[in-house]
């Protein structure tokens, strides 16, 4: 599976999981177009490859993150030493840009 439909499998799970909308597995997979049994792979991946704190709510018919949160990625850059004054007072930090953005 090429890497740009595998991120946007992840970002279409992350919002449905936010949503609290994604169904039985059964269901889950056919909106994600894959196999029930690529899913329980998909989902144990994110699971324990990125820590994502994902379980199946029986009474919401759902998978829900445990706690508040989102996936994302995108490239880390390092800010330049007048960025890190005007920010922080000369204190290291990094800026985050995103290649994707998962906001509701």
């Amino acid at each position: 599976m090429g890497l740009y439909k595998y991120l946007n499998r992840i970002r279409r799970l992350d919002a449905l999981i936010r949503q609290k909308n994604t169904g039985s597995p059964k269901e889950l997979a056919g909106k994600l177009n894959i196999s029930e049994r690529w899913l329980y792979i998909f989902l144990d991946e994110l699971k324990e490859e990125l820590n994502s704190p994902i379980r199946y709510d029986h009474y919401r018919r759902s998978y829900v993150y445990e706690e508040p949160g989102s996936i994302a990625f995108g490239f880390q850059r390092e800010l330049s030493k007048r960025e890190e004054k005007q920010i922080s007072g000369g204190r290291r930090s990094l800026k985050c840009e995103p290649l994707y953005v998962f906001v509701q």
